[in-house]
């Protein structure tokens, strides 16, 4: 296997295109949107900046850990004291979450603002299609790193080969949604710089961004997750009304009586892993189909990572 394509640029795409290219694999990396990281998200407005999806990374692995010095030396991780919790650290991109993503995927081919709706196995190999109908380059393998309810919708759509495997294990993963607010205010607020709340509420986390390392200090940049009930509950509802609702229950647990200068919502319909598939990844050799996510493991960026690791194991011929 040489030409290989990776559906999906979050943790565990960009994890899977760096192994891949670091082993003399030819890596084309697709995702529909206009930038890779999926929820290593930065928002930009103006000057103001924002990570509204991922606030940061824990690290419990040796897989990861051997990476952090790395990332370290490269100055795109740095520690968020704030964040951390009886002395176990948090770790940030920096200046955004996004800053790892462009580390990973030196060398890769990025296919951005391509949402891919089909593909299939034929003599040639592995083809794929988009919006715009079949693409022309043709793989050797194809790696999917969706999250499970988009990727067995393509799986659904795969023709000239059975994946029936694929698509049950699908229906295993479980997500919980979460709506994010992103506020900034002319002063600073009086509050903490990392709030959790307890669950049964509007809100879930509450954190001051520009508290994070290699962040403009000056600019009080906030950004609040709701509870995964809440978001739930209130999935279909516009943005705007969610703004009105969770800046509401910000301003009731802050205090805060400033009006913000910016404030906008962000909905994740696939934000957290409530019930993985329970295993690494999925892998057929014959086909040379792959899946792997958080999904698979859990709901951590670093879960993201093993998971995209072990798939790359296999691929590779490195474990059966």
């Amino acid at each position: 296997m040489h030409n290989i394509a990776v559906i999906g640029a979050g943790m565990a795409g960009c994890t899977l295109a760096r192994r891949l290219i670091d082993a003399r694999r030819s890596v084309q990396v697709f995702d529909k949107g206009r930038a890779a990281g999926g929820r290593m998200a930065t928002r930009a407005a103006g000057r103001l900046r924002f990570d509204h999806g991922a606030q940061f990374m824990s690290v419990r692995g040796e897989a990861l850990q051997g990476r952090l010095a790395d990332w370290q030396r490269a100055g795109v991780i740095a520690q968020w004291p704030a964040a951390s919790i009886d002395g176990d650290p948090r770790w940030v991109g920096v200046p955004g979450m996004n800053a790892l993503v462009p580390r990973l995927l030196w060398g890769a081919e990025i296919r951005s603002q391509i949402a891919i709706t089909g593909m299939g196995a034929d003599r040639l190999g592995w083809w794929l299609a988009g919006e715009a109908g079949m693409l022309a380059d043709c793989f050797d393998a194809v790696l999917v790193t969706l999250p499970a309810p988009q990727a067995a919708g393509l799986f659904e759509r795969c023709a000239g080969m059975d994946i029936k495997p694929f698509i049950d294990a699908m229906q295993d993963i479980r997500y919980a949604p979460c709506w994010t607010l992103m506020l900034s205010f002319a002063e600073r607020i009086e509050a903490e710089d990392c709030l959790r709340f307890d669950a049964g509420g509007a809100l879930n986390w509450a954190a001051r961004d520009s508290s994070k390392p290699q962040r403009d200090p000056a600019q009080e940049c906030w950004v609040v997750h709701a509870d995964a009930q809440w978001s739930q509950d209130n999935l279909e509802r516009s943005p705007e009304e969610i703004e009105a609702l969770l800046f509401e229950a910000f301003a009731a647990a802050t205090g805060c009586t400033a009006a913000p200068l910016h404030r906008c919502a962000h909905r994740w319909r696939y934000a957290r892993v409530i019930r993985p598939l329970g295993r690494p990844c999925l892998w057929d050799a014959d086909s040379k189909l792959g899946y792997a996510s958080d999904g698979c493991l859990g709901e951590r960026i670093e879960d993201a990572f093993d998971s995209a690791n072990a798939l790359a194991d296999r691929v590779l011929g490195l474990v059966d």
